[in-house]
């Protein structure tokens, strides 16, 4: 009995020494594990901290590319390289790639963060005055939207996206639903005059043309041209031709108040600029239909220094699709002859509306039915929210589009 005791002893001893010494080495992988987290969460807070100075140096210069080379942050450095699409054609034109990399007692963490400027293609929205016409119940918005003014509102229409006004509140009566939230009495945000970086665009590189012409987009990559003279019903064409959109920066212009008439289905992206009006003569389609292939990139921008005009002719006396975002600069994106005639069906914007004053597509009855032009069914293009056309004017704010580590 005494011996089985004695080996119980000892037994028990191996065991208490064999726990211990685990205990110990638990204790010290801890540690090492505690210091290995902290090094890589310091060198994780120098990495961004090296960002947030190149964010700094982007709102004050978005030109600026410069970066920083093992700069002192306390007890760590950090380094970044800034490029953008001159340095990798894969960036978009307004946007920025930032590769930071912080190190702090030896361990080392990079990440790689693409900001952009915001250009006005993101609002699904945007005027610079609100007449009296009202979003009532029924309509749904996707995307941000603001007014300068002030919405008027009539029932429960639904906002899914950010809704701001530099007016305080909205007018009129009902119980609207705003998903994303408000920003009433925000700061202006004036919309652009000077077209002259885009005209520039369109002269080197691009395509300017000095008279009224007709852009048709062909499905193949290409549009055909025609630069005429005397009414539009019957032209006198001075010139013509056909571009593959592939070879040029994708701006067309105009110069000299000349108008721009277009239609069909583009296939690549492309900034139209008018210094006049544009007249939409027929269906604007996308060679991919970024609703039903998430991998489209087709984009249209269009810019009228006057206004945007669905054309009151045979082709759109019976519906009309638009996929592109439009900016009137002068007045509205608007319908020829809206309030006479009989309904033309349904005209369909896939994509945002930026306009100095909101334009009407139609008339109604009293029961909400068609009177004369257009039902109006408009889809915000969830790609303006990372994407842009070539050189769209832009807010002159920045924005961080993704950040991986």
């Amino acid at each position: 009995m005494g011996r089985f005791s004695i080996i119980l002893v000892v037994g028990f001893a191996i065991i208490a020494g064999g726990l211990k010494l685990n205990h110990s080495r638990l204790c010290r992988d801890a540690q090492d594990i505690s210091n290995e987290k902290y090094l890589e969460a310091a060198a994780r807070n120098t990495t961004n901290s090296v960002i947030n100075l190149c964010m700094e140096q982007l709102g004050q210069n978005f030109g600026w590319k410069d970066g920083f080379s093992n700069v002192n942050m306390g007890c760590g450095s950090g380094s970044a390289i800034v490029e953008d699409a001159t340095d990798d054609p894969s960036i978009e034109w307004n946007q920025v790639r930032i590769t930071a990399t912080g190190t702090y007692g030896g361990e080392s963490q990079t990440a790689v963060v693409t900001v952009r400027q915001t250009p006005f293609s993101e609002f699904a929205y945007f005027t610079d005055s609100e007449p009296p016409i009202y979003f009532v119940t029924g309509d749904t918005m996707r995307g941000p939207i603001h007014t300068n003014g002030k919405f008027h509102i009539w029932g429960d229409p639904v906002f899914f996206g950010l809704v701001s006004s530099k007016g305080n509140f909205w007018v009129g009566t009902g119980n609207p639903e705003f998903k994303a939230g408000t920003n009433f009495g925000c700061e202006e945000i004036p919309l652009p005059v000077d077209m002259s970086i885009i005209q520039g665009k369109a002269q080197n590189g691009g395509v300017l043309f000095g008279g009224d012409t007709n852009i048709e987009f062909l499905s193949d990559g290409t549009l055909n041209w025609e630069v005429f003279h005397d009414d539009h019903h019957s032209p006198v064409v001075d010139s013509s031709g056909n571009i593959d959109i592939g070879t040029i920066n994708g701006v067309l212009a105009t110069i000299d108040d000349h108008d721009f008439y277009i239609k069909g289905t583009l296939n690549g992206r492309v900034t139209l600029l008018s210094d006049g009006d544009i007249w939409i003569e027929d269906d604007l389609l996308y060679a991919s239909d970024p609703l039903t292939d998430p991998n489209s990139d087709d984009i249209l921008g269009l810019i009228a220094m006057k206004d945007v005009i669905v054309a009151d002719n045979a082709a759109n006396r019976n519906d009309c699709q638009i996929y592109a975002t439009i900016m009137a600069l002068d007045k509205s994106f608007e319908v020829e002859n809206h309030g006479s005639g009989s309904p033309r069906g349904t005209l369909t914007l896939v994509g945002g509306v930026i306009q100095k004053m909101r334009g009407p597509v139609g008339t109604a009855w009293w029961n909400g039915s068609i009177k004369s032009g257009f039902q109006k069914h408009y889809t915000y293009d969830m790609r303006f929210q990372t994407k842009a056309p070539p050189f769209y004017p832009i807010l002159r704010r920045t924005s961080i589009v993704s950040w991986y580590e």
